[in-house]
């Protein structure tokens, strides 16, 4: 077989040399997407709270997306985008139903008792060492929710917040500077930071919790009302403030 003509080498080494250039100086951003977290089984079947009650949570929720800025003191990477609205959204659903035995999802408040989520914040972050073919990052995660137990006329019946951390520290193969897994880390922190909020909430929803009952009998809107528990809530809910007709 003849060998390639001079010409024919050229060709091919420019074409192998422009597809190694385009692969390397590639930026296309980065997406991550939150896998559904594995929200342990917080609730006791026989505390579960049979009195219906509809659940609100907030739009911005399930949409729920933001970009990243990797931090270094030496270079600039790209921005990492996260997407985290439909694990959150579907760990808020499983860990009410755990709790609820007859809450129904709405898409808007209407006038009944009603369990409402709402974000306050989601700051997921990414800070770099540099340190030539392999770099530290620290990438942690702060999910904020606003729970709140409003009456039929919309008073605030309770509202408190629940908030959920997660951090990790690793070491990872950075050829050229660029970054290699981060988002992975990125992804695994934030899951944890919604598994972490979550046992906050549920604890707020424990029959037993004190913080519940404290918040409870300080709010405004209940006087003399005898409220223990949260079955107490419920119906002091749809008794005190019922719908009108």
């Amino acid at each position: 077989m003849p060998a390639p003509s001079p010409s024919v080498i050229r060709i091919l080494t420019s074409l192998f040399l422009g597809l190694t250039v385009s692969m390397g100086c590639s930026t296309a951003p980065e997406r991550t997407i939150v896998q559904d977290p594995d929200i342990p089984d917080y609730g006791i079947v026989e505390h579960r709270i049979d009195e219906p009650i509809d659940l609100y949570i907030e739009p911005r929720i399930p949409v729920l997306t933001t970009g990243v800025l990797p931090v270094s003191g030496e270079r600039t990477y790209p921005e990492v985008t996260v997407v985290a609205g439909p694990a959150l959204e579907k760990a808020l659903l499983t860990l009410t139903r755990q709790h609820f035995s007859r809450a129904t999802a709405v898409a808007r408040l209407d006038g009944k008792p009603t369990l409402v989520y709402r974000l306050l914040t989601f700051k997921p972050t990414i800070a770099v060492k540099p340190g030539g073919l392999r770099s530290q990052l620290d990438v942690s995660a702060r999910v904020a929710i606003q729970v709140a137990m409003q009456t039929a006329t919309g008073e605030y019946l309770f509202s408190t917040t629940a908030i959920g951390t997660s951090h990790v520290s690793d070491t990872r193969f950075t050829p050229n500077g660029r970054l290699k897994g981060h988002g992975e880390l990125l992804e695994a922190v934030t899951r944890n930071a919604i598994i972490d909020v979550m046992y906050e909430i549920s604890k707020m929803f424990d029959n037993d919790g004190d913080e519940l009952n404290a918040k409870i009998r300080a709010s405004a809107t209940v006087t003399d009302a005898s409220i223990e528990t949260l079955d107490d809530v419920i119906l002091y809910l749809r008794t005190v403030a019922p719908v009108a007709n």
